[in-house]
């Protein structure tokens, strides 16, 4: 970790809250001692306290007296599930229903989150592909993937300006098993304001998707913008058979 360029209170926090998203602890659940935290990730007990010390306050963790730091059971809420086969469906009714602009794919060493999110080693370099969907001519959200090299090998990448990643990881050969995907708010940034046509500061519905294959292994991170103003992201609730209304 000592290569990589960020303060280094800030990758142990990163790693931290991404454990905490992803389920590797969950609520309720002790997380490693300040000691082993030092250890862990080479740094001082001041750096893993600055850390501990912001999750915290943002209501990820909650430090008990004499007992240690546990995982807060309103804020990481278990996940609910959905079949990924209605995901896939999603996926693939968004693209038919949209087109693809200004497709850029490149090969660069990942931010932190994205790093411990496909669970790879420090110095690892990923590929990123970033494009805009349109909807009948207008920005509707700026998408971009993170693939580790050797799934993105795999991938045509003429076909990636055609049909969404997520479907061709299964024309690869990559049995797609699960997925963990989050669904929240943001602000557009830079890109996300040229891209989408947007202000600086405007509102965007942010959807993030790290997909697994049947090894359990991390195959593609998704981050997804979406203009507020443009896009629904539609759920039908319904009882299970036999369930109680």
């Amino acid at each position: 970790m000592r290569g990589i360029v960020s303060p280094r209170y800030h990758q142990v926090y990163v790693t931290l809250r991404t454990w905490v998203r992803d389920g590797t602890y969950r609520p309720g659940d002790q997380i490693p001692t300040e000691p082993e935290l030092c250890r862990m990730f080479d740094v001082s007990r001041i750096t893993v306290r600055k850390a501990i010390d912001e999750l915290s306050s943002e209501g990820w963790l909650v430090r008990q007296q004499g007992k240690g730091t546990f995982v807060h059971m309103s804020r990481a809420r278990s996940p609910a599930s959905l079949d990924i086969n209605e995901v896939r469906g999603q996926v693939a009714n968004l693209a038919a229903a949209t087109e693809v602009r200004d497709l850029t794919i490149t090969e660069i060493e990942p931010d932190e989150e994205t790093r411990v999110s496909l669970d790879l080693q420090p110095g690892v370099r990923v590929q990123r592909a970033a494009h805009v969907r349109l909807l009948r001519g207008t920005p509707l959200g700026l998408i971009t993937t993170f693939v580790p090299l050797d799934i993105a090998a795999r991938v045509n990448q003429t076909e990636m300006a055609r049909r969404p990643l997520f479907e061709l990881l299964g024309t690869a050969g990559i049995e797609v098993a699960r997925a963990d995907q989050s669904i929240g708010a943001t602000l557009a940034g830079v890109e996300a304001s040229r891209a989408l046509g947007v202000d600086m500061g405007a509102p965007l519905l942010r959807l993030t998707r790290v997909v697994f294959d049947v090894m359990n292994r991390p195959v593609e991170r998704v981050i997804a913008l979406y203009r507020a103003d443009a896009y629904q992201y539609h759920m039908q609730l319904r009882l299970p058979a036999g369930g109680q209304k």
